[in-house]
């Protein structure tokens, strides 16, 4: 009965506010419960003291409501996100631009491009002096005479003549020692280190032991008067299809110091 009557209270007050001050309508009992239901359901929506309420509340604490929209009994109803088509997502960057942007810690400096790789040094050469410097003998001057191929020298000697073996030919370079002082001057040269290289065709050779009696440049060992001179010379066993070869070279090595002569 109490049901009833508040159906019909519902209802009426409804339909008040649907049309106003008019005449009430003529309505079925099965109409009146739905207009109630609906009616009820509104004034529940509202009530923010009905905890069983199934419509969420769309009113903001300052008690201004979002929006309105239709209400289905018995489910709730969420309101549709707004139309946001027009507005374009700020563009986020891509992986590729993040990796490209940030600096890679691992990765090592380049080098600078006006560098330059470091030039190797070359070889220091021994530094070219005359024959009187390296031999630096107070008051001996000492010349390059004439150099020959031959098969035995010296020719005009039989007790300390050297001759060639089997493919082999001799190459004699001479050379002049003159004393300029006005005392005779003692040379031995057997306790310097000397070192003779002769160069022909692009081989290289060294001298022979000389048997020459003052034995020879390499093994020079004599005593030479004011104003004389004296022969002293060089002996290399070389191949003999060097024969007839110009253009060779003799280099003599003394400590930091070289002499090239021009044979």
């Amino acid at each position: 009965m109490k049901r009833g009557i508040f159906r019909t209270s519902v209802a009426v007050f409804a339909v008040l506010m649907l049309t106003g001050c008019g005449e009430l309508p003529n309505i079925s009992e099965q109409q009146a419960d739905l207009v109630a239901e609906y009616a009820g359901g509104v004034l529940l929506r509202y009530s923010s003291k009905y905890a069983l309420r199934l419509v969420k509340n769309d009113v903001d604490e300052d008690g201004v409501e979002d929006s309105v929209n239709g209400v289905a009994s018995g489910a709730a109803v969420t309101a549709a996100p707004d139309d946001q088509s027009d507005v374009s997502p700020s563009p986020s960057p891509s992986s590729s631009q993040e990796a490209s942007s940030s600096p890679d810690p691992n990765a090592s400096a380049s080098p600078k491009e006006s560098e330059e790789p470091a030039a190797t040094p070359e070889p220091t050469e021994e530094p070219k002096v005359g024959l009187d410097e390296l031999y630096n003998i107070k008051d001996l001057k000492f010349s390059y005479s004439s150099a020959m191929y031959t098969d035995r020298y010296p020719k005009n000697s039989s007790a300390y003549e050297i001759t060639s073996q089997g493919g082999q030919i001799l190459y004699v370079v001479t050379f002049k020692v003159k004393n300029t002082g006005s005392k005779t001057v003692k040379v031995n040269l057997t306790s310097r280190p000397f070192h003779y290289e002769l160069s022909v065709g692009g081989d290289t050779y060294l001298p022979t032991l000389s048997l020459l009696p003052n034995g020879g440049l390499n093994y020079l060992m004599t005593k030479i008067k004011p104003g004389k001179t004296e022969k002293a010379s060089l002996i290399f066993n070389i191949d003999r299809d060097k024969k007839g070869t110009k253009g060779n070279t003799l280099s003599i090595t003394e400590g930091e110091k070289t002499a090239v002569v021009d044979l």
